[in-house]
């Protein structure tokens, strides 16, 4: 366990990550090889816990590091990242029991993969987000969803 005490924005924020090694096989991603909880405490918000993952094992990035790399946020807002959680809010998904929280991360995945595709068959790529990709999925009452996972032959376009 480490316990960081800082300012941000002029106030005190005590950090404290708890990391321990896992595996892809236990954790349904291939390349995990370690998780972590952040708990940020801050004097004028409520605390928040936030749970990570790496494929990076002890040796290559510990717990001080880890820490370290969180805060600065070198390295760790990656687009798939960004996707998960700005567009899609899943750092503020209130799943709390180990079997949903799989599956909604499975599904989440899925669809980012899915987006991805989309988004790299537009005219113009870089100009498309997440957002752009659900609403264009939730046209006319979700048809395309609907089309999407009814098809034998899903066409994403």
């Amino acid at each position: 366990m480490i316990v960081r005490e800082s300012l941000e924005k002029r106030k005190p924020i005590t950090r404290t990550l708890i990391a321990r090694a896992t595996d892809g096989e236990t954790m349904l991603f291939p390349q995990a090889a370690q998780i972590a909880r952040i708990n940020r405490q801050r004097t004028d918000k409520a605390p928040e816990t936030v749970s990570l993952i790496t494929s990076c094992p002890e040796k290559e990035l510990s717990a001080e590091q880890w820490l370290e790399e969180n805060i600065n946020h070198r390295g760790i807002e990656t687009g798939l990242h960004a996707r998960l959680d700005a567009s899609r809010n899943d750092d503020r998904c209130r799943l709390r029991n180990d079997k949903p929280l799989r599956l909604h991360g499975i599904f989440t995945r899925i669809a980012n993969s899915i987006c991805c595709e989309w988004i790299a068959k537009q005219k113009k790529p870089k100009n498309h987000t997440t957002t752009d990709f659900i609403a264009h999925m939730g046209e006319e009452h979700d048809r395309r969803t609907i089309a999407l996972i009814t098809s034998k032959k899903p066409k994403i376009g």
